[in-house]
């Protein structure tokens, strides 16, 4: 569950975002903040539904967290 999300534009027209999410099954926690480009920041905005608003966001902070998570485990880039 996302819990929070705060966006705000950067003056390159990327949008930094901070966010806490939950994974309620297993009570973790996490929480962080990166820049997303305009590009991805455009298609996370389209990417909503009408029930969740906050849909293409969710996705577009979950691949952040697997792609981290990847690399940090010496994965390689992922997504």
């Amino acid at each position: 569950m996302l819990n929070s999300l705060f966006t705000s534009l950067n003056t390159d027209g990327s949008t930094h975002i901070k966010y806490t999410y939950t994974f309620t099954k297993t009570q973790h926690i996490v929480y962080g903040e990166f820049d997303a480009s305009q590009a991805d920041t455009t298609k996370a905005q389209q990417a909503s539904t009408n029930t969740d608003s906050w849909a293409g966001f969710k996705q577009l902070v979950l691949i952040r967290l697997k792609t981290e998570a990847t690399n940090a485990l010496g994965g390689g880039a992922s997504e």
